[in-house]
């Protein structure tokens, strides 16, 4: 059974006010997540690489800005290269994170999070989008057009399967993060 990912999760673009230099009353420092920030092979993000101000009232309406632990980052704009590339937020313990002007979050509500990430990464759903693009050099995927994309609904088996399957490479990226720690402690 497909339905429609909008009815499965929010799609949430950050259309905050911000800066890069000291922000006013109102403004709080957060960090950014770039598409920079997607691990190569796996597509993880474990924090952002910057930091930004950003008008906001994080006990609000507004907190639905702030990437949460396990959403799916998407890149709407982007090249051929960037464009449609999906990510998983793991977070390190950063309380206010939000996503740079390219990604937008897909939060699931009705869906598992792990399944709807290893979805929105195969060739195929990628492949769908980007034939929606429209642009030239800098290419857009309208977010209605993501929010109408069709999404596999999974079985218990599969879901069970994923998430037997991201606890092994998260297990590896751990394994992979330690050794570069490691590796820059013997360089110095």
């Amino acid at each position: 059974m497909e339905t429609k990912l909008g009815e499965v999760a929010d799609v949430i673009r950050c259309q905050l006010p911000r800066t890069r230099t000291g922000g006013k009353d109102g403004w709080i420092l957060c960090r950014e997540v770039t598409q920079a920030d997607f691990e190569p092979i796996s597509g993880i993000v474990s924090g952002g690489s910057g930091d930004i101000w950003v008008e906001l009232d994080p006990s609000g309406k507004q907190k639905k800005y702030l990437i949460r632990n396990n959403d799916v980052l998407f890149s709407f704009r982007g090249t051929g290269e960037t464009l449609g590339q999906a990510g998983l937020y793991i977070g390190q313990n950063e309380e206010r994170v939000v996503c740079g002007q390219s990604l937008c979050i897909i939060r699931p509500k009705a869906i598992d999070g792990l399944w709807l990430y290893y979805f929105m990464r195969r060739r195929a759903a990628r492949e769908s989008l980007l034939a929606k693009s429209c642009g030239n050099r800098l290419m857009t995927i309208n977010l209605n057009d993501l929010r109408d994309v069709l999404v596999e609904m999974s079985s218990d088996e599969e879901v069970d399967k994923i998430h037997a399957k991201h606890k092994r490479i998260s297990s590896i990226y751990t394994e992979i993060q330690e050794l570069s720690a490691e590796m820059i402690r013997l360089m110095e």
